[in-house]
Protein backbone atom coordinates (compact mmCIF):
# COMPACT_ATOMS: atom_id res chain seq x y z
CA UNK A 1 0.00 0.00 0.00
CA UNK A 2 1.07 3.58 -0.68
CA UNK A 3 -0.93 6.80 -0.14
CA UNK A 4 -1.47 8.97 -3.21
CA UNK A 5 -2.73 12.54 -3.55
CA UNK A 6 -6.25 13.71 -2.65
CA UNK A 7 -7.04 10.80 -0.35
CA UNK A 8 -6.20 8.08 -2.87
CA UNK A 9 -4.44 4.84 -2.03
CA UNK A 10 -2.48 2.51 -4.32
CA UNK A 11 -2.62 -1.19 -3.47
CA UNK A 12 -0.60 -4.04 -5.00
CA UNK A 13 -2.23 -7.47 -4.65
CA UNK A 14 -0.57 -10.76 -5.78
CA UNK A 15 -2.96 -13.10 -7.59
CA UNK A 16 -2.10 -16.50 -9.08
CA UNK A 17 1.36 -15.55 -10.35
CA UNK A 18 0.24 -12.10 -11.46
CA UNK A 19 -0.25 -8.78 -9.68
CA UNK A 20 -3.37 -6.65 -9.53
CA UNK A 21 -2.64 -2.95 -9.06
CA UNK A 22 -5.57 -0.89 -7.73
CA UNK A 23 -6.14 2.78 -7.02
CA UNK A 24 -8.76 3.49 -4.38
CA UNK A 25 -10.39 6.92 -4.14
CA UNK A 26 -11.09 8.80 -0.91
CA UNK A 27 -14.21 6.67 -0.30
CA UNK A 28 -12.36 3.36 -0.75
CA UNK A 29 -13.84 2.59 -4.19
CA UNK A 30 -11.71 1.74 -7.24
CA UNK A 31 -10.93 4.86 -9.26
CA UNK A 32 -12.08 5.00 -12.92
CA UNK A 33 -9.68 3.03 -15.13
CA UNK A 34 -8.57 0.75 -12.29
CA UNK A 35 -7.57 -1.96 -11.34
CA UNK A 36 -4.75 -3.03 -13.68
CA UNK A 37 -3.50 -6.59 -14.16
CA UNK A 38 0.28 -6.93 -14.54
CA UNK A 39 0.66 -10.40 -15.99
CA UNK A 40 3.50 -12.59 -14.73
CA UNK A 41 4.55 -10.03 -12.11
CA UNK A 42 5.16 -11.47 -8.65
CA UNK A 43 5.99 -9.71 -6.46
CA UNK A 44 5.71 -5.97 -7.12
CA UNK A 45 7.74 -4.83 -4.15
CA UNK A 46 8.19 -1.14 -4.94
CA UNK A 47 5.04 1.01 -5.15
CA UNK A 48 5.71 4.77 -5.40
CA UNK A 49 2.99 7.37 -6.07
CA UNK A 50 3.84 10.76 -7.61
CA UNK A 51 2.24 14.07 -6.66
CA UNK A 52 0.55 14.39 -10.07
CA UNK A 53 -1.51 11.27 -9.29
CA UNK A 54 0.57 8.86 -11.36
CA UNK A 55 2.41 5.90 -9.88
CA UNK A 56 5.61 3.94 -10.44
CA UNK A 57 5.73 0.22 -9.65
CA UNK A 58 8.68 -2.19 -9.94
CA UNK A 59 8.00 -5.93 -10.29
CA UNK A 60 9.83 -9.22 -10.65
CA UNK A 61 8.98 -11.67 -13.45
CA UNK A 62 9.96 -15.20 -12.36
CA UNK A 63 8.54 -16.91 -15.47
CA UNK A 64 10.87 -14.85 -17.69
CA UNK A 65 14.00 -16.03 -15.89
CA UNK A 66 16.48 -17.73 -18.25
CA UNK A 67 19.68 -17.64 -16.17
CA UNK A 68 20.70 -18.28 -12.57
CA UNK A 69 20.23 -15.49 -10.07
CA UNK A 70 17.33 -13.13 -9.36
CA UNK A 71 14.50 -12.96 -11.90
CA UNK A 72 14.28 -10.01 -14.31
CA UNK A 73 12.54 -6.84 -13.18
CA UNK A 74 10.54 -4.12 -14.92
CA UNK A 75 9.34 -0.72 -13.85
CA UNK A 76 5.87 0.45 -14.89
CA UNK A 77 4.23 3.88 -14.78
CA UNK A 78 0.50 4.64 -14.91
CA UNK A 79 -1.31 7.95 -14.79
CA UNK A 80 -4.19 8.65 -12.38
CA UNK A 81 -6.65 7.19 -14.89
CA UNK A 82 -4.76 3.87 -15.16
CA UNK A 83 -3.21 4.59 -18.57
CA UNK A 84 0.41 3.50 -19.12
CA UNK A 85 2.78 6.45 -19.51
CA UNK A 86 4.65 6.64 -22.85
CA UNK A 87 8.10 5.03 -22.75
CA UNK A 88 7.22 2.54 -20.02
CA UNK A 89 7.78 -0.22 -18.90
CA UNK A 90 11.56 -0.24 -18.64
CA UNK A 91 13.90 -3.13 -17.86
CA UNK A 92 15.94 -3.00 -14.64
CA UNK A 93 18.72 -5.16 -13.18
CA UNK A 94 18.12 -7.03 -9.96
CA UNK A 95 17.85 -6.15 -6.29
CA UNK A 96 15.95 -2.91 -6.33
CA UNK A 97 15.20 -0.35 -3.69
CA UNK A 98 14.33 3.21 -4.41
CA UNK A 99 12.08 6.24 -4.20
CA UNK A 100 10.46 8.89 -6.39
CA UNK A 101 12.16 12.29 -6.30
CA UNK A 102 10.00 14.84 -8.09
CA UNK A 103 8.65 12.80 -10.99
CA UNK A 104 11.77 10.66 -11.46
CA UNK A 105 12.16 7.09 -10.28
CA UNK A 106 15.54 6.58 -8.58
CA UNK A 107 16.59 3.02 -7.78
CA UNK A 108 19.69 1.29 -6.52
CA UNK A 109 20.48 -1.95 -8.37
CA UNK A 110 23.11 -4.67 -8.19
CA UNK A 111 24.44 -7.22 -10.64
CA UNK A 112 26.60 -10.33 -10.36
CA UNK A 113 29.60 -10.33 -12.70
CA UNK A 114 31.13 -13.79 -12.97
CA UNK A 115 30.86 -16.02 -9.93
CA UNK A 116 31.52 -13.73 -6.98
CA UNK A 117 32.19 -10.19 -8.20
CA UNK A 118 29.29 -7.78 -7.77
CA UNK A 119 28.71 -4.16 -8.73
CA UNK A 120 26.07 -1.66 -7.67
CA UNK A 121 24.88 1.61 -9.18
CA UNK A 122 22.11 4.19 -9.35
CA UNK A 123 19.52 4.15 -12.14
CA UNK A 124 17.13 7.04 -12.72
CA UNK A 125 14.08 6.91 -14.99
CA UNK A 126 12.48 10.19 -16.07
CA UNK A 127 8.74 10.65 -16.53
CA UNK A 128 9.01 9.87 -20.26
CA UNK A 129 10.79 6.55 -19.59
CA UNK A 130 14.31 7.72 -20.36
CA UNK A 131 16.85 5.68 -18.38
CA UNK A 132 20.08 7.17 -17.00
CA UNK A 133 22.75 4.81 -15.67
CA UNK A 134 25.12 5.90 -12.90
CA UNK A 135 28.70 4.80 -12.42
CA UNK A 136 29.13 1.15 -11.39
CA UNK A 137 30.87 0.49 -8.09
CA UNK A 138 32.61 -2.77 -7.02
CA UNK A 139 31.05 -4.07 -3.79
CA UNK A 140 32.72 -5.79 -0.87
CA UNK A 141 31.44 -9.17 0.39
CA UNK A 142 28.90 -9.24 3.18
CA UNK A 143 25.20 -8.98 3.95
CA UNK A 144 23.99 -5.74 2.37
CA UNK A 145 20.86 -3.66 2.87
CA UNK A 146 20.21 -0.40 1.06
CA UNK A 147 17.84 2.56 1.10
CA UNK A 148 17.73 5.54 -1.27
CA UNK A 149 17.86 8.87 0.52
CA UNK A 150 16.06 12.10 -0.43
CA UNK A 151 19.25 13.27 -2.16
CA UNK A 152 19.08 10.39 -4.68
CA UNK A 153 22.06 8.59 -3.14
CA UNK A 154 21.78 4.97 -1.98
CA UNK A 155 23.07 4.37 1.54
CA UNK A 156 23.76 0.80 2.60
CA UNK A 157 24.97 -1.21 5.55
CA UNK A 158 27.42 -4.04 4.84
CA UNK A 159 27.98 -6.65 7.56
CA UNK A 160 29.95 -9.89 7.25
CA UNK A 161 28.14 -12.21 9.68
CA UNK A 162 30.24 -15.24 8.77
CA UNK A 163 29.66 -18.54 10.55
CA UNK A 164 29.27 -16.90 13.98
CA UNK A 165 27.04 -13.80 13.98
CA UNK A 166 27.87 -13.15 17.64
CA UNK A 167 31.48 -12.53 16.62
CA UNK A 168 30.68 -9.55 14.35
CA UNK A 169 32.98 -6.65 15.24
CA UNK A 170 32.27 -3.99 12.64
CA UNK A 171 29.88 -2.99 9.87
CA UNK A 172 30.33 -0.43 7.11
CA UNK A 173 28.10 2.43 6.00
CA UNK A 174 28.37 2.73 2.23
CA UNK A 175 27.03 5.30 -0.20
CA UNK A 176 26.55 5.00 -3.96
CA UNK A 177 25.52 8.04 -5.97
CA UNK A 178 25.15 8.66 -9.71
CA UNK A 179 28.89 9.43 -9.93
CA UNK A 180 29.98 6.49 -7.76
CA UNK A 181 31.06 6.43 -4.12
CA UNK A 182 31.01 9.93 -2.56
CA UNK A 183 34.06 11.17 -0.67
CA UNK A 184 34.25 9.99 2.94
CA UNK A 185 32.58 6.62 2.38
CA UNK A 186 32.61 3.85 3.47
CA UNK A 187 32.44 4.53 7.20
CA UNK A 188 33.35 1.79 9.69
CA UNK A 189 30.93 1.31 12.60
CA UNK A 190 31.57 -0.99 15.57
CA UNK A 191 28.92 -3.71 15.89
CA UNK A 192 25.82 -4.87 14.02
CA UNK A 193 23.96 -2.01 12.36
CA UNK A 194 20.35 -1.63 11.20
CA UNK A 195 19.28 -0.53 7.73
CA UNK A 196 19.34 3.27 7.42
CA UNK A 197 16.44 5.70 7.80
CA UNK A 198 16.31 9.42 6.93
CA UNK A 199 14.90 12.66 8.26
CA UNK A 200 13.69 15.60 6.15
CA UNK A 201 17.22 17.04 5.96
CA UNK A 202 18.57 13.78 4.55
CA UNK A 203 20.54 12.85 7.66
CA UNK A 204 21.18 9.11 8.02
CA UNK A 205 19.94 7.39 11.20
CA UNK A 206 20.87 3.85 12.27
CA UNK A 207 20.53 1.59 15.30
CA UNK A 208 23.65 -0.20 16.56
CA UNK A 209 23.44 -3.45 18.51
CA UNK A 210 22.35 -7.04 18.02
CA UNK A 211 18.59 -7.43 17.69
CA UNK A 212 16.78 -8.68 20.80
CA UNK A 213 19.80 -7.89 23.02
CA UNK A 214 20.66 -5.00 25.34
CA UNK A 215 22.14 -2.43 25.10
CA UNK A 216 21.31 -0.46 21.95
CA UNK A 217 22.39 2.95 20.70
CA UNK A 218 21.63 5.25 17.78
CA UNK A 219 24.02 7.03 15.43
CA UNK A 220 23.41 9.88 13.00
CA UNK A 221 25.51 10.79 9.95
CA UNK A 222 25.41 13.69 7.54
CA UNK A 223 25.11 12.90 3.81
CA UNK A 224 28.81 13.80 3.50
CA UNK A 225 29.74 10.92 5.90
CA UNK A 226 30.38 13.10 8.97
CA UNK A 227 29.33 11.54 12.26
CA UNK A 228 26.99 14.02 13.98
CA UNK A 229 26.61 14.64 17.70
CA UNK A 230 22.95 13.59 17.56
CA UNK A 231 23.06 9.92 18.45
CA UNK A 232 22.09 8.48 21.79
CA UNK A 233 24.24 6.91 24.45
CA UNK A 234 23.58 3.30 25.43
CA UNK A 235 19.85 2.56 25.70
CA UNK A 236 18.51 -0.09 28.04
CA UNK A 237 16.30 -1.64 25.38
CA UNK A 238 16.51 -4.83 23.33
CA UNK A 239 15.81 -3.46 19.85
CA UNK A 240 13.47 -5.57 17.74
CA UNK A 241 14.69 -7.11 14.52
CA UNK A 242 12.84 -7.11 11.21
CA UNK A 243 12.09 -10.77 11.86
CA UNK A 244 12.08 -13.26 14.72
CA UNK A 245 12.66 -16.98 14.76
CA UNK A 246 15.44 -19.50 14.90
CA UNK A 247 18.73 -18.40 16.43
CA UNK A 248 21.14 -16.99 13.87
CA UNK A 249 18.46 -15.76 11.45
CA UNK A 250 17.55 -12.26 12.60
CA UNK A 251 20.48 -10.57 14.37
CA UNK A 252 20.14 -7.21 12.63
CA UNK A 253 17.88 -4.61 14.29
CA UNK A 254 15.02 -3.11 12.32
CA UNK A 255 15.59 0.45 11.07
CA UNK A 256 14.56 3.23 13.45
CA UNK A 257 11.42 5.29 12.95
CA UNK A 258 12.54 8.85 12.18
CA UNK A 259 10.35 11.95 12.11
CA UNK A 260 10.96 14.89 9.82
CA UNK A 261 12.86 16.83 12.49
CA UNK A 262 15.20 13.92 13.25
CA UNK A 263 13.51 12.55 16.38
CA UNK A 264 14.30 8.83 16.44
CA UNK A 265 12.24 6.03 17.94
CA UNK A 266 13.66 2.60 18.83
CA UNK A 267 11.18 -0.24 19.24
CA UNK A 268 11.99 -3.13 21.55
CA UNK A 269 10.16 -6.35 22.26
CA UNK A 270 10.80 -8.77 25.07
CA UNK A 271 8.68 -11.31 26.92
CA UNK A 272 5.64 -10.61 24.76
CA UNK A 273 5.72 -6.88 25.57
CA UNK A 274 6.64 -3.81 23.54
CA UNK A 275 8.73 -0.81 24.58
CA UNK A 276 9.46 2.34 22.56
CA UNK A 277 12.29 4.75 23.42
CA UNK A 278 12.40 8.23 21.90
CA UNK A 279 15.62 10.12 21.14
CA UNK A 280 15.41 13.83 20.30
CA UNK A 281 17.13 15.51 17.34
CA UNK A 282 20.13 16.41 19.52
CA UNK A 283 20.48 12.92 20.99
CA UNK A 284 18.60 13.60 24.23
CA UNK A 285 16.16 11.05 25.64
CA UNK A 286 12.55 12.16 25.43
CA UNK A 287 10.89 12.66 28.78
CA UNK A 288 7.26 13.01 29.90
CA UNK A 289 5.59 9.62 29.35
CA UNK A 290 8.49 8.05 27.46
CA UNK A 291 9.41 5.26 27.15
CA UNK A 292 6.09 3.92 25.92
CA UNK A 293 5.27 0.45 27.23
CA UNK A 294 2.60 -2.02 26.19
CA UNK A 295 1.61 -5.47 27.44
CA UNK A 296 0.88 -6.50 23.84
CA UNK A 297 3.59 -7.94 21.61
CA UNK A 298 4.60 -6.87 18.11
CA UNK A 299 2.41 -8.41 15.44
CA UNK A 300 3.95 -11.14 13.23
CA UNK A 301 2.96 -10.79 9.57
CA UNK A 302 2.71 -14.47 8.70
CA UNK A 303 0.15 -17.26 8.63
CA UNK A 304 1.70 -20.34 10.25
CA UNK A 305 0.32 -23.57 8.74
CA UNK A 306 -1.14 -25.89 11.35
CA UNK A 307 1.26 -28.73 12.19
CA UNK A 308 4.10 -27.31 10.04
CA UNK A 309 6.91 -25.59 11.90
CA UNK A 310 9.33 -24.88 9.06
CA UNK A 311 7.73 -21.85 7.35
CA UNK A 312 7.39 -20.10 10.72
CA UNK A 313 10.92 -20.72 12.03
CA UNK A 314 11.81 -17.20 10.89
CA UNK A 315 8.90 -14.78 10.64
CA UNK A 316 8.55 -11.18 9.56
CA UNK A 317 7.22 -8.64 12.02
CA UNK A 318 4.64 -6.04 11.00
CA UNK A 319 6.48 -2.74 10.58
CA UNK A 320 5.23 0.33 12.45
CA UNK A 321 4.90 3.75 10.81
CA UNK A 322 5.31 7.40 11.70
CA UNK A 323 2.83 10.07 10.68
CA UNK A 324 2.63 13.87 10.65
CA UNK A 325 3.53 15.53 13.94
CA UNK A 326 5.61 12.55 15.03
CA UNK A 327 2.63 10.31 15.81
CA UNK A 328 3.64 6.62 15.93
CA UNK A 329 1.37 3.87 14.65
CA UNK A 330 2.18 0.54 16.29
CA UNK A 331 0.72 -2.84 15.34
CA UNK A 332 0.04 -5.09 18.34
CA UNK A 333 -0.69 -8.79 18.46
CA UNK A 334 -3.89 -9.97 20.17
CA UNK A 335 -3.69 -10.01 23.96
CA UNK A 336 -5.82 -13.17 24.14
CA UNK A 337 -7.48 -15.70 21.83
CA UNK A 338 -10.94 -14.13 22.00
CA UNK A 339 -10.00 -10.96 20.08
CA UNK A 340 -7.85 -9.87 17.18
CA UNK A 341 -4.85 -7.56 16.95
CA UNK A 342 -4.90 -3.80 17.36
CA UNK A 343 -3.32 -0.59 16.07
CA UNK A 344 -2.24 2.08 18.56
CA UNK A 345 -1.43 5.74 17.91
CA UNK A 346 1.16 7.27 20.25
CA UNK A 347 1.60 11.05 20.34
CA UNK A 348 4.94 12.88 20.55
CA UNK A 349 4.45 13.16 24.33
CA UNK A 350 4.56 9.36 24.67
CA UNK A 351 0.87 9.02 25.50
CA UNK A 352 -1.83 7.22 23.54
CA UNK A 353 -3.86 9.49 21.26
CA UNK A 354 -7.48 9.91 22.37
CA UNK A 355 -9.80 7.33 20.76
CA UNK A 356 -7.06 4.83 20.10
CA UNK A 357 -6.23 1.92 19.84
CA UNK A 358 -8.37 0.56 17.00
CA UNK A 359 -8.93 -3.16 17.47
CA UNK A 360 -10.09 -6.12 15.42
CA UNK A 361 -12.82 -8.17 17.07
CA UNK A 362 -12.48 -11.51 15.28
CA UNK A 363 -10.21 -14.11 16.87
CA UNK A 364 -7.15 -14.80 14.72
CA UNK A 365 -7.32 -11.47 12.87
CA UNK A 366 -4.37 -9.10 12.72
CA UNK A 367 -3.04 -5.87 11.21
CA UNK A 368 -0.12 -6.76 8.96
CA UNK A 369 0.94 -3.34 7.69
CA UNK A 370 0.21 0.36 8.03
CA UNK A 371 1.10 3.44 5.95
CA UNK A 372 0.26 7.05 6.81
CA UNK A 373 -0.76 9.82 4.39
CA UNK A 374 0.42 13.45 4.76
CA UNK A 375 -3.02 14.39 6.17
CA UNK A 376 -2.60 11.84 8.98
CA UNK A 377 -4.96 9.19 7.59
CA UNK A 378 -3.63 5.74 8.50
CA UNK A 379 -4.23 2.91 6.04
CA UNK A 380 -3.97 -0.50 7.66
CA UNK A 381 -4.16 -3.97 6.11
CA UNK A 382 -6.24 -6.39 8.19
CA UNK A 383 -5.88 -10.16 7.63
CA UNK A 384 -8.84 -12.18 8.93
CA UNK A 385 -9.60 -15.92 8.97
CA UNK A 386 -12.51 -17.16 6.86
CA UNK A 387 -14.24 -20.51 6.48
CA UNK A 388 -12.29 -23.39 4.97
CA UNK A 389 -8.94 -22.23 6.32
CA UNK A 390 -8.81 -19.24 3.96
CA UNK A 391 -8.01 -15.63 4.85
CA UNK A 392 -9.41 -12.31 3.64
CA UNK A 393 -7.53 -9.01 3.35
CA UNK A 394 -9.22 -5.68 4.05
CA UNK A 395 -7.93 -2.10 3.91
CA UNK A 396 -9.07 0.20 6.71
CA UNK A 397 -8.73 3.97 6.34
CA UNK A 398 -8.57 5.50 9.82
CA UNK A 399 -8.68 9.26 10.52
CA UNK A 400 -6.31 10.83 13.08
CA UNK A 401 -9.15 10.82 15.64
CA UNK A 402 -9.58 7.02 15.14
CA UNK A 403 -12.75 7.34 13.02
CA UNK A 404 -12.84 4.50 10.46
CA UNK A 405 -13.43 6.31 7.15
CA UNK A 406 -13.93 3.14 5.11
CA UNK A 407 -13.17 -0.57 4.86
CA UNK A 408 -12.49 -2.17 1.49
CA UNK A 409 -11.94 -5.90 1.11
CA UNK A 410 -9.29 -6.57 -1.54
CA UNK A 411 -8.99 -10.37 -1.14
CA UNK A 412 -12.17 -12.29 -0.40
CA UNK A 413 -11.86 -16.08 -0.72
Amino acid sequence: MAPGPRGSLYVSVPKAGNTVLARLDASGRPSPGWPKLIKGASPCGLLLPVNDGSVRVVCQFPDDQTTEGPPPERAFAFDAGGRPLPGWPVELPCCFTGRVIGDELTVYVEEVVGSDFEVGWIVTVTADGTVHQGSKVPLVPGFRTWAVGPDGVAYGIVTDFGADPSAVKTSQLWAVGPAGVPAGFPVAIDGIVSPPAFDAAGRIHVIVGAAWQRPTRTLVFAPDARALDAGSGELDIAASGECAGIEGSCERPAPPLVSRDGTTFVIGSSGGRMTVVGVGPSGQLLGTAWPYRSDAAQQPSVICPVGIDGPCDSINLAAPAIGPGGVLYLLHAAVNRSVGGSMAAIGPDGRGVSGWPVGLRRSGSAFWSVVVAPDGTAYALAIEPETGGEYSATVLAVAPDSTVLYTTTIIDP
